[in-house]
């Protein structure tokens, strides 16, 4: 998400957190092919940081995902290849 010219800057935590979710998706790409879960550890742990984000009270990145009637499929968040 780019943040606009309005935009307040972004809390710290926030972009901490974010970063790390790149992180462990970069780290995700190299170690799919794992033989033991290693994808849905991964998974588990860029999913746990979502929660860390929500916790801090960042804005949902998928303001339709709550509403079955919306045929609107929003991109993963912050680029992650997942």
């Amino acid at each position: 998400m780019k943040p606009t010219d309005n935009a307040p800057p972004e809390n710290p935590a926030i972009a901490e957190t974010k970063q790390f979710r790149k992180d462990l998706d970069a780290v995700l790409q190299n170690i799919k092919a794992a033989p033991r879960k290693g994808r849905e550890r991964l998974l588990a742990a860029i999913m746990w940081l979502g929660m860390d984000l929500k916790d801090i009270g960042a804005p949902n990145p998928y303001p339709h995902s709550y509403d079955p009637t919306s045929p609107v499929i929003e991109p993963t968040a912050d680029g992650l290849k997942l």
